[in-house]
């Protein structure tokens, strides 16, 4: 629904973590025709928690709408949300460290993340229940927003990292296997 907040369980985007990684990603394969690099560690207590919360969450009703984080990272995840509930998502990314490329924000896999919304009525409850159950393994990036709008990622500083319309996103995602089967690197 318009106006739900959006949150993202786990691994928090401020943190260079080795449970997060480029290596072996869709983002690397697509954009890089590259498949290497190590993959993330498992962190199964981590995991545990953050699937945990996410159930809960659904229980009491507050989670309106859950994605998983694992193939293609944070910013595929926000798009193929927005696409399925044919909503627009604005997201204010944190303050990132030093040294940390946008590429590993927006594309990093690793498990451990989740990103639901929660109406605005329940937000209260849903934080208080977040810092019991993950302390500082959650964060709100932003709300659902109308669908005209698409998806906009600003950074810290205010600064449109991302920005894309519903009907592109569709396109890219709805068109994916014709453009790949009519490539001319395409080889049979």
């Amino acid at each position: 629904t318009i106006g739900d907040g959006i949150y993202l369980l786990g691994e928090p985007l401020s943190a260079k973590s080795p449970r997060l990684s480029l290596g072996g990603s869709e983002y690397l394969a697509q954009i890089h025709q590259t498949v290497a690099g190590q993959p993330p560690i498992v962190d199964y207590r981590l995991e545990k928690r953050v699937q945990a919360a996410c159930r809960h969450g659904i229980r009491q009703g507050w989670i309106r709408s859950a994605h998983d984080c694992a193939e293609g990272g944070l910013a595929v995840a926000v798009a193929e949300a927005c696409l399925a509930g044919d909503k627009g998502a604005q997201l204010a990314l944190p303050q990132i460290p030093g040294g940390v490329r946008w590429d590993w924000v927006l594309f990093a896999e690793g498990g451990a993340r989740i990103l639901v919304s929660v109406s605005s009525r329940d937000r209260e409850a849903w934080e208080s229940y977040l810092q019991e159950a993950l302390a500082d393994a959650w964060s709100v990036l932003g709300q659902v927003t109308d669908p005209q709008r698409g998806l906009v990622l600003k950074a810290a500083d205010g600064q449109i990292v991302l920005t894309a319309t519903l009907e592109e996103m569709n396109d890219r995602f709805e068109g994916a296997i014709e453009r790949a089967m009519t490539s001319p690197e395409l080889t049979v």
